[in-house]
């Protein structure tokens, strides 16, 4: 766009052939340090980069261009210290849904357009580790679905096919950060929002464990909830970014914690842990529950065979039981039949699907046998034990739906320990990016994820490849399935060769270091292979 000072491609060492806005979070951090490039033409080159790709993917809800050419111009102007600005030049972009000085907060909200006028806590530490946010990206209405689209900002489309979903709820984010708009992204990870969004786009993220990372700020859907815990997460097209975004958000300052755990600062990342001799690592490619798509079944057998080779023993692990995984987690997200939602939507324009979901939320309990019964015979066996297990509570039936659940973990996190496991490995959801309008019907196949939210430990999604031409038809039945859920996998899984695939690794509580390095091990592995999902390019951009 001929603006001074920009260049499109002049990249040091391995990335000398790539324009800037394919650099890593880490490569421009320390070339912006060394005064290889300026923040201004780093910034330049995403700015360029989402103003091509926006008007087709809409990942960003509302940019701050300004004030971010106003803050790279100041770095610019001052040497930055890397120790003390580990992110300093990045441009990052923020979930909608965290606060931050300029843009709206809206959650979709057409009734919530006013702009903050502070940042939120996590959003403080990234600029003060020279983080330049961007913008704010796009969110499902509420945050309540997988699919990220509202009456303010309208749908996000997948950078590898406009014609398939992002996921949700930081959809918007995955997507910016797939295509190039973006070094480093904050999303945030209630049942699977960070991490099915980066397996969709292709890209890699992080759900910390519970409490690991301070909330304080963040602009909540579920209010008053506290059965089970979200948490901010990092999403990134390099896992040594990922580990970079926890570096600053966890660092450990009790002022702005609010109360809650303080964080546990993380060391430097080292390289990756090449012998795993002494490791265990528990797998599973089926969860009883809903069947994962050919695709994710192979890169799961494919990292097997890496982590082998790196000489961790891998054995075959029963996973959580679902169905009651499934049950406990409905009943604690549901448990006001969405009285709060019903509050915050008011005078709101609402999203089609955010209005079925609200209004099957408030179905009273004595009659959800009845509907369940119907639900059964239209076929829809998955989504009555779903709605079985949801809706309205009084005050003692949430307190012993909470009991039943943290017994759950507890249990669960046991056989963990009696099997001496260090991580599990499954996958992060039953398909992949499936086209958009599904994600009620799919909700089910999201099991993988929202079972590793209940456990509340950290767990990753990272990408491996491209689904194949030959991965489209595996799951054929005849004759098909009734479930409707189950005919749309199948029919999901149809056109869906080129869309990235990902896999889900896990850790004991606390152990984001140790998750981080194997995540990066694999990273590299698949890297190397040619269809390895590098950067969302669409067709009509080259």
């Amino acid at each position: 766009m001929g603006r001074a000072g920009y260049r499109e491609a002049t990249a040091l060492g391995n990335d000398t052939d790539k324009p800037l806005w394919q650099w890593s979070a880490t490569r421009i951090a320390a070339a912006v340090a060394r005064r290889e490039v300026s923040a201004s033409e780093v910034l330049e080159a995403h700015i360029d980069r989402i103003e091509a790709t926006q008007p087709t993917i809409n990942a960003l809800a509302f940019d701050l261009f300004d004030q971010a050419r106003a803050a790279a111009t100041q770095m610019d102007q001052k040497p930055p210290d890397l120790a003390v600005q580990p992110l300093c030049g990045v441009p990052i972009s923020i979930k909608e849904c965290f606060p931050v000085r300029g843009a709206p907060a809206t959650l979709g909200l057409t009734t919530r357009k006013e702009l903050q006028t502070e940042d939120c806590p996590q959003v403080q530490k990234l600029r003060a580790a020279g983080g330049i946010p961007i913008g704010v990206t796009n969110v499902p209405q509420l945050m309540i679905v997988h699919e990220t689209k509202n009456p303010v900002y309208g749908e996000t489309k997948n950078p590898w096919n406009p014609q398939r979903g992002v996921g949700g709820s930081s959809g918007g984010e995955a997507a910016l950060v797939a295509s190039g708009g973006s070094a480093l992204g904050m999303g945030s990870d209630l049942g699977g929002s960070v991490r099915i969004p980066a397996h969709f786009c292709g890209v890699h993220g992080l759900k910390p464990t519970n409490r690991r990372l301070g909330r304080r700020g963040i602009v909540p859907n579920l209010r008053g909830m506290r059965g089970l815990e979200y948490q901010p997460g990092p999403i990134a097209r390099h896992v040594e970014d990922l580990w970079l975004g926890m570096h600053v958000l966890s660092r450990a300052d009790a002022s702005w914690n609010g109360g809650e755990t303080t964080p546990l600062p993380v060391s430097t990342l080292p390289r990756p842990q090449e012998n795993l001799k002494g490791v265990r690592v528990g797998v599973w490619t089926d969860d009883g529950f809903f069947p994962a798509s050919r695709a994710i079944v192979r890169v799961i057998e494919e990292s097997v065979e890496i982590l082998k080779w790196a000489g961790a023993e891998v054995i075959e692990f029963q996973p959580p039981d679902t169905l009651p995984a499934l049950r406990h987690y409905f009943a604690l997200v549901s448990a006001d039949g969405g009285a709060d939602f019903r509050r915050m939507l008011r005078g709101s324009v609402t999203d089609p699907e955010v209005a079925r979901l609200v209004r099957l939320a408030q179905t009273p309990r004595w009659l959800r046998p009845m509907m369940a019964r119907v639900l059964r015979a239209r076929g829809e066996e998955k989504l009555a034990e779903l709605f079985l297990a949801s809706g309205p509570r009084s005050a003692d039936s949430l307190w012993q739906a909470t009991h039943r659940a943290q017994a759950f973990t507890w249990d669960y996190l046991d056989k963990l320990e009696a099997a001496s496991l260090d991580f599990l490995l499954c996958p992060p959801h039953g398909l992949t990016a499936y086209p958009a309008g599904w994600s009620v019907d799919l909700m089910p196949a999201a099991s993988y994820s929202i079972v590793m939210n209940l456990l509340g430990i950290p767990c990753g999604t990272v990408t491996c490849g491209r689904v194949l031409e030959s991965e489209q038809e595996a799951r054929f039945q005849t004759p098909p399935p009734k479930d409707p859920a189950l005919r749309k996998a199948y029919g999901s899984d149809q056109q869906s060769a080129g869309l990235p695939v990902a896999v889900q690794l896990a850790a004991r509580p606390w152990r984001e270091e140790q998750l981080l390095q194997v995540m990066r091990l694999l990273e590299q592995e698949f890297r190397q292979r040619d269809n390895y999902p590098e950067i969302g390019l669409l067709p009509e951009l080259g």
